[in-house]
Formats: C-alpha cells, sequence, structure tokens
C-alpha cells in the first residue's frame, strides 16, 4: 500500500515528503501496523526505543512523570505525527490512545540506516524534529506567560487548526479535563473557570464535556498568540 502525506490546513512536514516511488517503496517495506483502543499504551516511558511511528488515524496523548509520580502532558498527537524521536536508547516519554487509533511502526534500525541511504529522508526527519522543537517553545511560552483563560485559547488553536476548514470552529475534546490541566499546567478547577470565563465573554459555546464550538475565532487566536 502506499502511503501518502497526511495534510491540514496547515500543512506539517512528513517523513514521505519529496521522496521518489522507489524511496517510498523501500520505507513502505520497513513498516507495520498497530491498533490502539482507547486507554492503550503505544509504549511507556524508560522502556527500549526499538521504533518509530506515524499516526494514521485516531488521536493519542504523550505525557512524561518524574521520579515523584508527577505528570505533564507534553502533547496530542494527531494523524501525520511522527513518533518516537529520541536522542538515546530509551523512550523520554508515555504515550497512549486517547481514541481508537492506527499508527504505523517503523523499526528504528532499520529507519536510521534508510536515513542514511534517503538524504531526502533524512531531510525530511530534520524538519520535523524542528517542528516538534518549535510546538514544545510554544508551549512553553504559553505555559509561562500566559493566564488560565489563554492557555485554553492555545490549546483550542491548536486542536481547531488540525479540522478541515468548514469544521474548524467546533472542536471535539477527546481528552479528560485532567489531562487539558497536566497540558496546561493548571489544576482542573482553573480549567473550569477558564471555559466559563470564554464562555461569558461570547468567544465559546460549551455543548458538552467534549464539545466545544467556537464563536469568535479570531479573538481566540489573539489570546492565544505564542509571542
Amino acid at each position: 500500500m502506499t502511503r501518502q502525506p497526511l495534510t491540514t490546513r496547515q500543512p506539517l512536514p512528513t517523513i514521505y515528503h519529496g521522496l521518489d516511488a522507489a524511496a517510498v517503496a523501500r520505507l513502505n517495506s520497513l513498516t507495520g501496523q498497530r491498533s490502539l483502543n482507547p486507554g492503550e499504551y503505544l509504549f511507556l516511558q524508560h522502556t527500549p526505543a526499538k521504533s518509530v511511528y506515524v499516526l494514521e488515524s485516531g488521536m493519542l496523548m504523550m505525557e512524561r512523570s518524574s521520579s515523584t509520580g508527577r505528570r505533564q502532558v507534553m502533547a496530542f498527537m494527531h494523524p501525520g505525527n511522527y513518533i518516537g524521536i529520541t536522542h538515546n536508547e530509551h523512550y523520554d516519554f508515555t504515550v497512549s490512545a486517547l481514541a481508537k487509533s492506527t499508527v504505523c511502526e517503523i523499526p528504528l534500525k532499520a529507519f536510521v540506516v534508510l536515513q542514511d541511504e534517503v538524504p531526502q529522508l533524512k531531510e525530511n526527519v530534520r524538519r520535523i524534529g524542528g517542528n516538534i522543537l518549535a510546538h514544545a517553545f510554544d508551549q512553553v511560552f504559553a505555559l509561562g506567560q500566559k493566564k488560565a483563560h489563554e492557555r485554553v485559547c492555545f490549546l483550542l488553536k491548536q486542536l481547531s487548526d488540525r479540522l478541515p476548514q468548514q469544521r474548524c470552529h467546533s472542536v471535539e475534546l477527546i481528552m479528560t479535563r485532567q489531562d487539558i490541566a497536566d497540558y496546561l499546567g493548571l489544576t482542573i478547577e482553573t480549567v473550569s473557570r477558564a471555559f466559563s470565563k470564554l464562555k461569558q465573554e461570547g468567544l465559546i459555546d460549551v455543548y458538552s464535556a467534549h464539545t466545544i464550538e467556537i464563536r469568535d475565532m479570531a479573538m481566540i487566536e489573539e489570546l492565544a498568540l505564542a509571542d
């Protein structure tokens, strides 16, 4: 099966970008598929890094825990995201499924060898790493400089950016309020108050714990800006 790059309203780099048919065939020959049910782990923090992954469908959550058990949610991952970049022999984070998901799995050693043989693939991985770093900088800024309701806007913009244009104002929050709190560095109570504030100001409607309608996208984007 020939896999095509997945795109959004703001295209993200993918490992398939610019590869010729021969390179795509070689990459696909290394890959297998895994299906995950909600709550199932793709891999755990500190376990040996044996594979890298591309999310094909569903949603995954990346988190990191301290030795004292404190948790920081690092990212919510969408189709097209590349997962498993590590700088040592073990994963530095845990990844689990928030919804029924399918991933493309690539053995790490074979993938590294192929990168050395296909310069465009190595460049794609470099670009993906840069995109991940930029996301991390945005998140650090949001956690350090923004008020609670602005942090919630930061998340809503991230989620809406991954939706088709015609659906970008209706956001499904598959994750729990605790997941959101641990992503934004807030308590659950503060997250609830932040959603209430945005609703009172007419920026969103809250239809349920998992469905948000963005009524003023321009203001949400302004409050979410990481600069």
